[in-house]
């Protein structure tokens, strides 16, 4: 329910390259790293087995977690995005305490003072908030099948991002992947026939914090979530709860207490799943795999929603998927050159 629309992830999301330190200690997962980290004791055909499985799972649950949502929010009615991403947030922090903390089945050594979560914290958990609340808001005014398709886009926002905080220098072939992704994303939107400034301004605004927000682990989670949920729960406070008690929207949540239960222990379980992707194999497969989904849900939403993609609109995705598998085998090489220069 609160994945990352998604950006999944409260945590991992597909367009993302950056690493901003989160833990009292300062220290980050490696974001960008394509050597697969295998496990101890574990044989290769186990470890190529279990990656399978892992990655696979993380495909299924988080396209099943944005259809869910589309169905409370659309089918069901209950248009209260903020409300939906602060229930699975609060269900994603609690869950990953009980994880380090309780059953000890992540490891979870440090010690977050309160100075550090207010000032630290609490800032990135505005920008998780924002990315979750605008990434909801988007499917009241587009289809599932335009909103993959602008997420290929990412990449454009992350790498502007990356250059104006002065954390990467652009080289040409860089720019030029990004100016065809950004292409092919204005065919898309052009071709698109039920067209919604609004739903447009809400999916790059998405994007936007979600490029310059922290990518963490399940410990970073426990932490970031709390944070995250108490700014969701503050705006829906504000802003929705008093049209949900006006129109008896919670009702709705009544009815349906299964399915919103099961949307927030979805979140967690993409959290976590995409995590450990990243852990098995490579961020870069996590990418790969999540433009393929992407891909896939165009294609579930025209077969079994009804969603109409005109021909500019498949032209413009074919030529932005070009661009962001450009992009990506970019910085795959600069990786790679990276860790060859370490070595000698």
């Amino acid at each position: 329910m609160a994945t990352l629309q998604q950006r999944e992830v409260g945590g991992a999301s597909e367009g993302s390259d950056m690493a901003i330190p989160l833990l009292a200690d300062g220290r980050d997962e490696d974001a960008t790293s394509t050597k697969p980290r295998q496990l101890p004791h574990q044989s290769g055909w186990a470890m190529v087995l279990l990656s399978v499985v892992v990655s696979a799972a993380w495909m299924v649950v988080s396209s099943s977690l944005i259809l869910v949502n589309k169905y409370i929010m659309v089918d069901l009615g209950f248009k209260y995005p903020m409300a939906v991403s602060a229930l699975g947030m609060a269900m994603s922090g609690l869950l990953s305490y009980l994880s380090c903390r309780v059953l000890r089945l992540v490891e979870a050594n440090s010690v977050v003072r309160l100075r550090f979560w207010v000032v630290k914290i609490l800032p990135v958990g505005l920008l998780m908030a924002l990315t979750l609340w605008m990434g909801n808001e988007v499917y009241l005014y587009l289809n599932v099948a335009f909103i993959q398709m602008l997420k290929a886009f990412t990449p454009v926002v992350t790498m502007t991002c990356l250059f104006a905080s002065g954390l990467e220098s652009p080289t040409r072939a860089m720019i030029a992947s990004v100016l065809l992704t950004a292409l092919g994303t204005a065919a898309a939107a052009y071709g698109e026939l039920r067209m919604s400034v609004v739903g447009l301004v809400l999916m790059f605004s998405s994007e936007l914090t979600e490029s310059i927000r922290l990518f963490h682990p399940i410990e970073g989670l426990m932490y970031l979530g709390p944070a995250c949920t108490v700014w969701l729960f503050a705006g829906c406070i504000v802003f929705e709860v008093p049209r949900m008690m006006a129109s008896g929207a919670l009702v709705i949540v009544y009815n349906n207490t299964g399915l919103f239960l099961c949307a927030t222990v979805m979140g967690f379980a993409v959290n976590t799943l995409a995590y450990t992707t990243i852990k098995l194999a490579s961020s870069l497969t996590l990418k790969v795999l999540g433009t393929v989904k992407n891909t896939l849900l165009v294609v579930f939403g025209v077969m079994f929603f009804g969603e109409m993609v005109t021909g500019v609109q498949g032209f413009g995705y074919v030529i932005s998927l070009t661009g962001f598998a450009w992009y990506n085998y970019i910085k795959m090489t600069q990786i790679v050159a990276s860790h060859t220069d370490h070595k000698t």
